[in-house]
């Protein structure tokens, strides 16, 4: 059974009894989200900007994790020290896979969806524990992730970056996954809306807003149940 932590901006970690994998621990104000001390197997980079890649390569170095991303973040954290050995470039459609966990990569465009590209940006899906992850970074779009049956969506909810509040609500309307999660909030008026607007848009959608520190255990019981429940702090 998966446990997902929050560290705050787009920074989790999911992790089964053993394997864990970071995703996108950045730095915010020149904080880092995430100490080199925490235990990890595989990071998964997003992109190449600073508050999603933040000191990953640094947490690989001393946890010796593998650092996954598309092929211009691998480049990125080469530049940041990291040991070539625990590279791993990841094209899109393709799979890194490990005891108990598989991780595939998905090509969504850089939000703002008006903006041209200018960043190569990979959303990740991470299969462990028979719970089905989607992390979007900060993508703009969903592409064909409706393809996909997804048990968790983190997805961004900032105009600046990445999804409005109004196209959020229509991608968790569209992917309808089992619970849907907001990240990379900056506008407390951004996500008011999408929270007031979610139970019209997607009433059969389970919500959390999680804070930096939190813990979910998530699974399937009895393989046919979506259980969601707090390691620490409120239930959901």
């Amino acid at each position: 059974m998966p446990v997902l932590k929050y560290f705050g901006h787009a920074a989790f970690k999911i992790s089964s009894p053993k394997m864990s994998i970071l995703i996108d621990p950045g730095i915010i104000n020149g904080t880092p989200l995430v100490s080199e001390d925490e235990r990890v197997n595989v990071i998964c980079i997003t992109h190449a900007h600073l508050d999603h890649f933040g000191n990953a390569a640094k947490i690989a170095t001393a946890q010796k994790a593998f650092l996954v991303g598309n092929a211009e973040t691998i480049e990125k954290l080469k530049e940041e020290g990291a040991p070539a050995w625990l590279l791993r470039p990841l094209p899109p459609g393709e799979s890194f896979i490990r005891p108990e966990v598989k991780v595939t990569a998905i090509d969504l465009k850089h939000g703002p969806s008006k903006s041209s590209p200018s960043i190569s940006h990979t959303a990740f899906i991470v299969e462990i524990g028979r719970v089905k992850f989607v992390h979007l970074g900060d993508a703009a779009t969903r592409g064909l992730l409706d393809q996909w049956s997804i048990d968790v969506l983190l997805i961004g909810i900032d105009e600046t970056e990445t999804f409005n509040p109004v196209h959020a609500l229509q991608a968790v309307s569209d992917l309808s996954p089992k619970l849907a999660i907001p990240m990379h909030v900056r506008s407390q008026e951004e996500i008011e809306y999408f929270e007031a607007h979610l139970p019209i848009m997607a009433p059969h959608v389970k919500y959390k807003r999680m804070e930096a520190g939190e813990e979910l255990l998530i699974e399937w019981a009895a393989g046919t149940e979506f259980v969601v429940r707090p390691v620490t702090g409120v239930e959901p």
